[in-house]
């Protein structure tokens, strides 16, 4: 009892008297290095520290609900009209709360294997201490300036922060790089020839890792479709490809690490791809908090990313030097040749990505012109700015991003690889080899000719969606890649069948079963992801001048729609929506709302269907068109064949609510994601297959 006492007592001081709150920080640093220094009482020590730390967070907390405003950090992302899960949300709402939260997160790991020798007991507890330290330099429980509070009450929360999935993606993000920092200092003993537990921490950590990082990854392309910031799935933001090189490397890991003992090609190679996840993690964070790349998670505010590079590259430090000054290798059999190239194919994944990464940097660090085709509805835009918008549209579009066309043309073959090789591993141990290989050998022509050719979505592509041109010479590939995944997922299945009826026993079917779920809800997510990406379509229908506004209007697959202004209240944050929308079909009507609007200030700069069609199609061009107070929300019908949005962007009449005809051109826009059901049954399925795999006797200390 004494341990939960102290966190509650230091919650109801620095709660009551937030001057205390960095002091205590400063405290829990200075415990977790004197605990790093001392082995014997380092169990003892550090637990002192995660209850002070406990303490701080808890108080965060309570100063957020209670809109103690004379806090600065409570002053610069909260605000009085918020409900109460979105204000404690606003504990990772800031970079200040974030480095809090994740140094929470680490501290139980660096708890239980505080008895580790060298590194593998003593570098998770660094790491918190880097993390509390970079916190405490930011100052979290800073008083607010008096002018700040004399200008308004609070800044208030971000309009796209203000969401459900707020309170969901981030925090399970976090929660995943805390865990995939975990097993660094075990990686590190194990290259210094002292393995230790190495193998069971990266094996437990990296699937809580993956599962969790899955699952945020999720919620956060559900946050995305809802969004005109997005309004994509996936779109290659240097945020997205930064968690896409730590999500790959963890699949990486998961597959080579279960024979690592054995394994002794990999000997080296595992522990070293566990260093360069930590510091892909660290990068993922800082890349989260760098203005260097245009970016639609763009934190607004004080920022770490300095010291998130720091330490990422203490770990590429690591793995470069520690390899080559131990000169042990494991005896025994190596991995299989199947799955030491499927381990390798996600490392070069991850690389290819961190290169895309690194060559958006280089050309915005050189001052790299872009060209025509990278700035999409640039020219279209700049003929009707005046001069001084025009000269900040220039510096917005100038801004490099990763280019997501060409990144997708270098991961499409080494994914194709991979699901030819996981088809061939599983019809092995089901089918003859003779008869495994010659399926396997259809299999290849068949991709082969379909990356040639083109299939399904080559010629399904019509080119009625937001995508450039360039995709045109990726849809081959993605047709042999959707071959592969499928040729992959009915392997799998035939696996799982042919273990149940040759065991004889249902309990066979949990492992078999998982991995099924697994795999096969890889490659669901797969072709809905791409189906949805690459045959999404758009249609315009504009409203004229004098024209009634109760009129319904054809839309698509025998749909109709109509907008009505909507008599709708304030919200709790604020927000309104100005416009009801009504779509029938087969004599049915289907009701709901649409464009949600600032009441505090009206939206800048709508001067016609042009603005409002690039706002809603170029996510670019909407994050600079649009300022923290104004949102977007479409109303969304979904189905199995798909989702259809309504998007209503901004029109006079709407926003004052007037039934009279329309004085002014306004623009519906109607978007369709074919099959995108299909991602979140596959994300449901891989993510239940996690849950459901079997544990090694190995976790079991764990």
């Amino acid at each position: 009892m004494i341990i939960p006492g102290l966190a509650a007592g230091c919650a109801l001081a620095v709660t009551l008297m937030p001057a205390v709150g960095n002091p205590l920080l400063g405290g829990v640093v200075l415990l977790l290095i004197l605990g790093a220094c001392l082995p014997g009482r380092r169990k003892q020590v550090w637990t002192l520290a995660c209850a002070v730390l406990g303490g701080c967070c808890l108080a965060m907390l309570a100063l957020l609900a209670s809109d103690s405003f004379e806090v600065r950090y409570v002053w610069l992302y909260s605000s009085e009209a918020l409900p109460l899960y979105l204000k404690l949300a606003n504990l990772w709402g800031g970079d200040e709360g974030t480095l809090l939260l994740l140094g929470l997160l680490i501290i139980p790991a660096a708890l239980r294997h505080a008895d580790g020798r060298g590194l593998e007991g003593s570098a998770s507890g660094l790491i918190v201490a880097w993390y509390v330290g970079s916190a405490l330099w930011l100052g979290p429980f800073t008083a607010t300036p008096v002018d700040w509070l004399a200008a308004q009450p609070s800044q208030g929360m971000n309009a796209h922060l203000q969401s459900i999935w707020m309170a969901l993606h981030a925090p399970l993000i976090l929660a995943a790089y805390a865990w995939a920092l975990a097993p660094a200092g075990a990686a590190i003993q194990a290259l210094r020839g002292e393995p230790g537990g190495y193998a069971a921490k990266a094996l437990i950590y990296g699937r809580r890792a993956w599962w969790l990082l899955t699952t945020g990854i999720g919620f956060g392309m559900i946050w995305a479709l809802e969004d005109f910031t997005f309004g994509q799935l996936w779109h290659w933001d240097p945020v997205q490809t930064s968690a896409f090189v730590v999500w790959a490397l963890l699949g990486s890991i998961l597959h080579g690490v279960r024979r690592w003992r054995e394994a002794s090609t990999f000997a080296r190679l595992m522990p070293v791809l566990s260093l360069l996840l930590a510091a892909a993690t660290c990068m993922a964070m800082a890349v989260t908090r760098s203005e260097v790349l245009a970016s639609s998670h763009r934190y607004i505010g004080t920022t770490s990313w300095f010291s998130h590079l720091l330490l990422a590259l203490v770990f590429v430090g690591c793995a470069l030097v520690l390899p080559w000054r131990t000169a042990r290798r494991h005896q025994g059999r190596g991995l299989d040749w199947t799955l030491r190239l499927t381990v390798l194919g996600f490392a070069a994944m991850a690389l290819l990505a961190v290169g895309a990464l690194a060559q958006a940097h280089l050309r915005q660090w050189l001052s790299v012109e872009k060209t025509a085709d990278r700035k999409p509805f640039f020219e279209t835009l700049a003929l009707w700015a005046d001069s001084a918008e025009s000269i900040r549209l220039r510096q917005a579009f100038a801004q490099w991003d990763v280019d997501g066309y060409a990144l997708a043309l270098w991961l499409l073959p080494p994914l194709l690889a991979m699901g030819l090789i996981g088809g061939f591993a599983f019809l092995r141990r089901s089918l003859p080899k003779s008869l495994a290989s010659a399926a396997t050998a259809c299999a290849v022509l068949g991709c082969v000719f379909l990356a040639w050719q083109g299939g399904w979505l080559s010629s399904t592509y019509s080119g009625r969606g937001v995508l450039s041109q360039h995709i045109v010479k990726v849809l081959p590939w993605l047709d042999a890649t959707l071959a592969a995944a499928m040729f992959l997922l009915l392997a799998c299945l035939l696996w799982c069948l042919v273990s149940v009826w040759r065991s004889r026993q249902l309990g066979a079917l949990r492992l078999t079963g998982s991995l099924a779920l697994i795999h096969g809800g890889a490659v669901l997510a797969l072709v809905g992801g791409l189906a949805a990406t690459a045959l999404n379509s758009y249609l315009p229908l504009q409203l004229q001048v004098g024209e009634d506004r109760g009129e319904w209007r054809d839309m698509s697959e025998g749909m109709q729609l109509r907008v009505l202004p909507a008599d709708s209240h304030l919200d709790f944050s604020g927000y309104r929506a100005v416009a009801q929308v009504e779509v029938r079909q087969d004599r049915q009507t289907v009701k709901g709302q649409a464009l949600f609007q600032d009441a505090r200030q009206a939206p800048p700069g709508y001067q016609g269907p042009v603005r409002q069609i690039c706002e809603i199609l170029d996510y670019r061009y909407a994050r600079y068109a649009g300022d923290p107070g104004y949102m977007l929300n479409p109303f969304i019908m979904r189905d199995w064949a798909g989702d259809t949005q309504i998007w209503v962007p901004a029109s006079s009449a709407l926003m004052a609510g007037s039934t009279e005809p329309v004085d002014d051109d306004a623009l519906v826009i109607v978007r369709r994601y074919p099959l995108v059901s299909l991602v979140w049954a596959g994300f449901i399925a891989m993510l239940l297959g996690a849950l459901w795999l079997p544990r090694r006797p190995l976790e079991k200390s764990l």
